[in-house]
């Protein structure tokens, strides 16, 4: 129902069949078995369209027609809404849009600042590196939450910023969106405001908006500043196995879930999710005798596959229609991904809450009621605090002490 209408004051309904007749005036009175106040306090859309629809056709399913209008009306908006939310090839894939901003050159400023949004598997990467390398003080960051519209702003929570890792404000420039710090850029901005985001707060510019350049750069482009200069996710005789396992996750898994999710074809759907699954079992064949990715040793690679095992029960699983089968139906990924999750810092980096509100409450065309649904028992912090059992499979001595 549009808003002009509902902005009437008068409402024309047919009256019943049923009426009394006033003797002594010779007139009608009609008695309609559902009242509406349209000045009331109470009146809204809601109370309306349900008295209009009794009105019409009491208990029963609306006519054929009727439903088959809303449907054709809706899958038209919903096209016209995926198709700004999730852009999309020929065929109806998701085609994700590269990131604008990368980093080309080992950079020369320390005056930095990390834009990142909870729900994000992308953001969480940066936010994990930047943790394990002790980055913390010397890279700041603002957390900011998605709004109704999806795109990402700033505010308190409960009044207050939080202490940890929880939506707060603007820390580096008080804006109010994150399209506005975009916006502050020299010569301006005018594409998508994505997470994560490092800025430079002396020039007032984007240093870089892709995820795996920030974690690259915060491996090793910040050591003199790290709490935790001699840890190193991407050792250099690691680096060509790194890479394989990244060609294979990054289009299958990572940005996997996201062409299941977003598929606006039967086609694109039934592709995209063959090849999850079938680099799913991969993963987890390879798994069964190799503690990490690359063997012994934590890579980029295994918290980039992190990010998005977090995200798998909670979100892709039912949002996305990754139904095959749930990620701790896979023992070996499961308890891989509960051994990262118990390395000191990870786990602080993780907020569910904000994580399903994220997805259920913002991606609107695919989940148009906001209902959030329970959070699976095996994503609860007590089964990720299980034991692993993986330290048998590595020979290498811990590089992370349990604390």
């Amino acid at each position: 129902m549009s808003s002009s209408l509902l902005s009437h004051q008068h409402l024309l309904i047919p009256p019943p069949t049923n009426f009394r007749h006033r003797k002594s005036t010779g007139r009608h009175v009609i008695r309609p078995s559902v009242r509406m106040s349209l000045n009331s306090d109470n009146f809204n859309a809601s109370s309306v369209l349900k008295a209009v629809t009794k009105l019409l056709w009491g208990q029963s399913l609306p006519p054929g027609l009727l439903i088959t209008t809303v449907r054709t009306a809706w899958n038209s908006t919903w096209r016209v809404m995926m198709s700004q939310l999730a852009p999309s090839d020929s065929s109806g894939g998701y085609s994700r849009p590269g990131s604008k901003f990368r980093i080309s050159s080992p950079l020369s400023t320390r005056s930095l600042h990390l834009y990142v949004g909870l729900p994000c598997p992308w953001a969480h990467r940066t936010l994990i590196v930047r943790a394990l390398k002790g980055l913390e003080e010397a890279v700041p960051v603002s957390v900011a939450s998605p709004g109704q519209d999806g795109s990402w702003e700033f505010k308190r929570v409960g009044g207050a910023e939080s202490d940890g890792i929880g939506p707060s404000l603007d820390k580096a420039n008080g804006c109010r969106t994150l399209k506005e710090v975009y916006g502050l850029r020299r010569g301006g901005y005018n594409g998508r405001s994505t997470v994560p985001m490092l800025w430079d707060t002396d020039s007032e510019d984007i240093i870089c908006n892709e995820s795996y350049d920030i974690i690259k750069f915060f491996n090793s482009g910040l050591n003199e500043l790290a709490r935790n200069p001699a840890l190193d996710l991407s050792p250099p005789e690691l680096k060509e196995k790194i890479d394989e396992w990244y060609q294979v996750i990054y289009p299958n898994v990572n940005n996997g879930v996201y062409r299941c999710g977003f598929a606006q074809s039967q086609e694109a759907y039934d592709r995209a999710v063959n090849e999850l699954f079938c680099t799913l079992e991969k993963l987890e064949n390879h798994l069964a005798n190799s503690r990490y990715l690359c063997g012994d040793a934590l890579t980029l690679v295994d918290i980039c596959l992190f990010t998005t095992l977090i995200r798998f029960d909670i979100a892709y699983n039912v949002l996305f229609k990754c139904t095959k089968k749930k990620l701790y139906e896979y023992p070996n990924l499961h308890a891989y991904m509960r051994d990262i999750y118990q390395i000191p810092k990870v786990a602080d980096t993780c907020n569910f809450t904000e994580i399903m509100d994220g997805y259920y409450k913002t991606l609107f065309p695919l989940n148009p009621g906001s209902i959030r649904p329970v959070m699976p028992s095996t994503s609860e912090h007590e089964i990720l605090c299980r034991p692993h059992g993986r330290e048998s499979l590595s020979s290498a001595t811990p590089l992370f002490v349990k604390q």
